[in-house]
């Protein structure tokens, strides 16, 4: 069937695959919590797609041959290089240098304007496929390197898909350079391309999707004020039995609701917010911090002994009161009681530590607040057979 359509044909069907996808992403970006690169990705769509109509009226001797042969190459190595400018868009590129990508396609135009190369078939296949290759090449490895940065399935399937759109292409080029490129496997190659166009739209719209997904996990999972985690959080996260040389921190600031009272719910703010900011900056990676209720938070540490349990709460507590918080010209004072639940040799379970440190915390409190109350668990034996 492919040998009995000829290339005008092709072409039509070609360009209805990029409109279609031009129109999906769109649709697409309307939707996305992260649209950035979708419009550029629409707009290469679009510009592929008339770049399509300028040769398809070309061979169907509709207009002037200056016209439809520097049209349509333009038009396509503008596209391929919109298209890579959209692909780093939306993988994350907070800067796209447009004039790195848009330089060459100005002076291919310009060259051909002098020489006259497009007006040679092969030879504007030639630019147009190479431009091709180049764009989707890069775009494929910035694909898979957005993948390292941002574990999304549909990324790898997308870079696949721009190898092997770009693979069609380098075939096809290197049959141009040998002389033996022909209307049929022209043809085949759009064929080809036409359902790389669908699947790429196809993924980017995934990719959307998957990312909203991870967004929404997160919120569900972070407190929104302090940017920690909450509650919900936390419980997917602290082991149910707390192994040996670990410690829960119960924390909570002292006379947080006077600084409400006296100077608004908009100053306890800023109070938690730096609150949460200096815990996080004197934990470690492998530490567990979360905000569980109004000015109460929730650490975990692992992998402590006694005496650096101690170290730690005491450096919280330390780093805490030294904060420079002040409202209308006034110092905020934010003193933190701490309650320490430690775990010696063995381990015990998470349901009797919390409330453990939680008792130590209100022994803090007290005892005078800004100050920390240690206490060591009851613990199971570690299992000798393991």
């Amino acid at each position: 069937m492919l040998s009995r359509l000829d290339l005008p044909t092709v072409l039509l069907f070609y360009n209805t695959s990029l409109l279609a996808g031009a129109f999906a992403i769109v649709h697409v970006r309307r939707n996305s919590c992260r649209p950035e690169g979708l419009m550029g990705l629409a707009i290469a769509y679009l510009m592929l797609a008339a770049g399509a109509a300028l040769a398809w009226k070309g061979e169907e001797a509709a207009l002037p041959a200056a016209v439809w042969t520097h049209g349509s190459l333009l038009l396509g190595t503008a596209g391929y290089a919109v298209f890579l400018a959209g692909i780093l868009a939306m993988s994350g590129r907070r800067r796209v240098r447009w004039g790195l990508l848009l330089t060459p396609v100005l002076l291919c135009f310009l060259v051909g304007l002098v020489t006259g190369f497009p007006r040679d078939n092969l030879s504007r296949a030639g630019v147009f496929h190479a431009a091709a290759v180049l764009s989707l090449a890069c775009s494929a490895h910035e694909m898979l390197r957005n993948h390292r940065l941002e574990a999304l399935p549909s990324s790898r399937l997308l870079a696949a898909l721009l190898a092997l759109s770009g693979g069609v292409y380098t075939l096809r080029l290197v049959f141009i350079l040998n002389g033996t490129a022909g209307s049929a496997g022209f043809s085949l190659a759009f064929f080809v391309q036409m359902f790389c166009h669908f699947g790429i739209a196809l993924m980017v719209a995934t990719i959307s999707k998957e990312r909203a997904e991870v967004r929404l996990a997160q919120l569900a999972d972070t407190d929104p004020l302090t940017g920690v985690g909450n509650r919900r959080w936390l419980g997917t996260r602290l082991p149910k039995q707390l192994r040996g040389h670990s410690a829960v921190l119960q924390l909570d600031l002292d006379r947080f609701k006077r600084i409400n009272d006296q100077y608004g719910h908009a100053a306890g703010d800023a109070v938690l917010v730096a609150f949460a900011s200096c815990l996080k900056a004197q934990l470690r990676e492998s530490d567990l911090l979360a905000r569980t209720g109004g000015e109460e938070f929730l650490v975990y540490t692992p992998n402590v002994t006694e005496a650096v349990a101690r170290s730690i709460a005491e450096r919280l507590r330390a780093s805490v009161e030294q904060l420079q918080i002040v409202e209308d010209g006034t110092p905020l004072p934010v003193p933190t009681s701490i309650g320490v639940a430690w775990v010696p040799d063995g381990s015990a379970p998470a349901e009797a530590c919390l409330p453990r440190a939680d008792e130590m915390l209100y022994e803090a409190k007290r005892d005078g607040r800004n100050r920390v109350a240690f206490a060591t668990m009851a613990v199971q034996a570690p299992d000798r057979a393991a």
